[in-house]
């Protein structure tokens, strides 16, 4: 985090402008996964079913996920710092309103209200940090401790509901993170630049609609496979729904004058590689903050609190990482630390599965727990870079959409292919008369996962080989620019 004051010149106050966006970029990553901790106190205080708990965790993802590109495009019409401030108003009315609810429906309603209000803020934030740094290596290394803060916002979501829901009560969580973005609101015009100005162009509303329904239903119908399992109705109709709506808005991104999703922008094999592996780290991270919870409380009868102070050693890792992340990167290039990461990932995973669950050793178990961290911290510092290599400043917001659909996308899907291959396996097992089933199907979980990273390996060693032509990009997106603009005229 040194790196932050080398290069160019940055704009005065830039340190407390970064703390001020990472603060809520934390926020919004922590609320996914609050619920992994207190999801059991929530349960019996407001006498949820299971189905009923697990919306509590997808409402605010679904939310979150479906209007990224939404906020895009409204970052460019109404403002950054103006929707960055909007967004985090709502997100801290909708966490006051997670702490006092009476009943569940209030809850999933406040949960689904968070998720609208992180939808703007998310890429808002983006546009601002690009904006606070400029070109050079103060971005490159903010860039690189950016992409840990899904990761370590991820963790300390863990680690403060464990804490909480221990102590005091799951709902001083929602009420800490309300106090917290209250005082981000406080802080924003006085720390943060208020962006260009406003661009009048077109909101594609029938393109929000599509996206908006389509991801949030496919993502609905992933979330359902776990209660549900693959073949149910509940979620195969989910996903047939949603997989229609995003091909309708693909379809009408080529046919609008301005696109949500230009998909000029997904065309570069280097930007479309870097997002795979912007969606892994996330994706990776969350599976095993489900599974290892799963397994310190089921088989090992971790509390809550014990369970959050495993995941201390993880969230210290993703600290460390960022303390000299933007160096690594900038010495060694966006390939070579996303191929390290993943390869380190990789090796994490088979520690967890094969020399940890499978030999019933906590401190192995313990131990690939931070080599996994110190890869995932490695591949995300890497992969918000990637993405954003030769991205113009007037698409920051677009990208910032996009590359926080990647990390939303992300532990969605694995955990519905994860989870059920671990529940596959426990069932195959319990079939065999095996007493060891459970802790066996979370071993072949972890075994599934780290196999799936090796490919990726080779995927980011040819997708990642030469940082796209930033000329053609910045003409392709002027073009795009003028094309919007011609209907304001």
């Amino acid at each position: 985090m040194d790196d932050l004051h080398q290069g160019p010149p940055v704009m005065p106050g830039a340190r407390v402008a970064f703390a001020t966006l990472a603060t809520v970029q934390l926020l919004l990553n922590a609320s996914v996964s609050v619920a992994f901790a207190s999801g059991p106190a929530m349960q019996r205080e407001l006498v949820l079913s299971r189905g009923e708990l697990i919306l509590v965790s997808a409402f605010y993802g679904l939310a979150f996920s479906g209007l990224l590109l939404l906020g895009g495009r409204l970052t460019d019409r109404i403002g950054r710092r103006r929707l960055f401030s909007l967004g985090t108003a709502v997100f801290a009315v909708a966490s006051l309103a997670a702490a006092v609810a009476p009943t569940p429906w209030v809850l999933l309603a406040a949960r689904f209200l968070q998720g609208c209000g992180a939808a703007f803020a998310a890429p808002a934030a983006m546009a601002l940090l690009r904006g606070v740094f400029p070109e050079g290596r103060a971005r490159s290394a903010a860039l690189a401790v950016w992409g840990l803060l899904a990761s370590l916002g991820a963790a300390i979501g863990i680690i403060l509901s464990g804490a909480l829901v221990t102590w005091l009560s799951w709902r001083w969580t929602f009420g800490l993170f309300a106090v917290a973005a209250v005082a981000v609101l406080a802080l924003a015009p006085r720390v943060l630049p208020a962006g260009p100005a406003p661009v009048r162009v077109p909101v594609d509303l029938l393109g929000a609609v599509l996206a908006t329904v389509g991801l949030s239903t496919f993502g609905y119908g992933l979330v359902m496979v776990g209660p549900q399992g693959w073949g149910s109705a509940q979620v195969l109709v989910p996903l047939e729904v949603g997989a229609a709506f995003l091909a309708a808005f693909l379809v009408s991104q080529q046919r609008v004058r301005a696109p949500l999703l230009p998909l000029s922008f997904l065309a570069s094999r280097y930007r479309a590689t870097a997002l795979v592996c912007a969606l892994l780290g996330p994706a990776i991270g969350a599976s095993t903050a489900f599974l290892l919870a799963l397994w310190f409380q089921q088989v090992r009868g971790y509390s809550a609190l014990q369970n959050a102070l495993a995941f201390v050693p993880y969230s210290a890792t993703l600290i460390g990482v960022a303390f000299f992340a933007g160096r690594v990167v900038a010495r060694h290039g966006v390939r070579a630390v996303a191929v390290a990461g993943l390869a380190v990932t990789a090796s994490g995973l088979l520690l967890i599965g094969s020399a940890g669950l499978r030999t019933g050793s906590t401190p192995t178990v313990l131990l690939g727990l931070v080599v996994l961290s110190a890869g995932i911290g490695t591949l995300m510092s890497a992969a918000v870079p990637g993405v954003l290599a030769g991205v113009p400043e007037e698409r920051s917001a677009l990208a910032g959409a996009v590359v926080n659909t990647a990390i939303l996308a992300g532990p969605t899907v694995s955990l519905a292919l994860i989870t059920s291959a671990a529940d596959a396996r426990t069932a195959w097992l319990l079939a065999a008369g095996d007493p060891g089933a459970t802790t066996g199907g979370y071993a072949f979980g972890f075994e599934v996962a780290g196999a799936v990273f090796l490919p990726a390996i080779a995927l980011a060693l040819y997708g990642l080989r030469a940082v796209p032509a930033r000329l053609r990009l910045r003409t392709a997106a002027a073009a795009e620019e003028r094309v919007e603009r011609a209907p304001a005229r």
